[in-house]
């Protein structure tokens, strides 16, 4: 009886001359195989899929990384740029109006460009005395500024009224009217903000002053984005006294109705550096911020105020 088990499993598992699986073979049904090749189809789906993933990941954290290298290139090429400023400042002798501006940097505005073998530098240098301390600055003189940056007359004179408050208060949890209404949705009164502004982005923290109206950025020199003259940025400060509007907006506007002697280098003069820096690479560019007192000689001849990275 084993041996007739053995001799008929052995045949079982024979085809015929056909190619057709006899009647009791072993083989798998056809069903069966069905399923096995959609299970390795669906790994090797799965496996592309994953590898898809991986390669995108890859790819996206390389080009962080290469923005992060072209970021930081180009904010030590701004900060080489302040350093050639301040180079000129100190050494600055009368002015020359006649000489080429690459030669001649004085603080009038207008933008100077430093080639490095791996990038640029943009430098406008201005005097903060000729611009208007929006501290001491009244509400129909804030609005006409206001108005200069783009902003309409309704807008400007309410958006006024709230800078006046702002500046005005020793803490926002003091503010009055409306002002203390429209501040109470953008500031917590604990913040400690209010009063005098120490610098002058602090001007973002009331409502109605938006990045564009404060900064205004326009296409420059290399296709680096730098503030416009009118904007709040451009108009205003908080380091001088002047409160002049009138004079303000000429001096603003490429040096129109002020004297040659107030673009220059004064002893005891505060002046605005602004550096942006442009990689070779490419975008992004990075600005450097600096307010700076001309001490007229010594060992420190000058005094670095404030800096930011813009």
């Amino acid at each position: 009886m084993k041996i007739f088990s053995k001799t008929t499993a052995a045949e079982g598992s024979r085809k015929d001359a056909e190619g057709k699986a006899v009647p009791g073979c072993l083989g798998a049904p056809s069903g069966r195989r069905g399923v096995v090749l959609i299970a390795v189809l669906w790994c090797c789906a799965m496996i592309m899929w994953a590898g898809l993933q991986i390669s995108a990941q890859t790819r996206l954290l390389g080009e962080d990384q290469l923005h992060s290298i072209i970021e930081t290139h180009a904010l030590y090429l701004a900060i080489g740029g302040c350093y050639e400023a301040l180079a000129r400042m100190v050494q600055a002798g009368p002015l020359q109006s006649e000489q080429p501006s690459d030669q001649n940097w004085q603080p009038d505005g207008n933008p100077r460009v430093v080639v490095y073998n791996t990038g640029v530098a943009v430098v406008i240098m201005e005097s903060e005395d000729q611009k208007i301390n929006v501290n001491t600055a009244d509400a129909t003189q804030l609005a006409k500024v206001l108005e200069t940056a783009g902003a309409d007359e309704q807008t400007s004179r309410i958006v006024a009224g709230r800078i006046g408050e702002f500046v005005n208060s020793q803490n926002s949890s003091h503010l009055q009217g409306q002002a203390n209404t429209d501040l109470g949705r953008g500031l917590k009164h604990d913040s400690g903000f209010g009063g005098p502004l120490t610098s002058l982005d602090q001007l973002l923290l009331v409502p109605g002053v938006g990045q564009q109206l404060f900064y205004r950025y326009q296409q420059g020199t290399d296709h680096i984005a730098i503030p416009a003259g009118n904007s709040l940025f451009g108009q205003l400060t908080t380091q001088s006294g002047n409160a002049n509007q009138q004079q303000g907006l000429q001096n603003l506007q490429g040096g129109q109705g002020a004297s040659l002697a107030q673009n220059s280098w004064t002893a005891g003069g505060t002046y605005r550096i602004l550096s942006f820096g442009k990689s070779a690479m490419g975008l992004p560019s990075v600005g450097v911020w600096l307010t700076v007192r001309l001490q007229g000689g010594g060992d420190a001849p000058y005094q670095i105020l404030s800096r930011k990275v813009l």
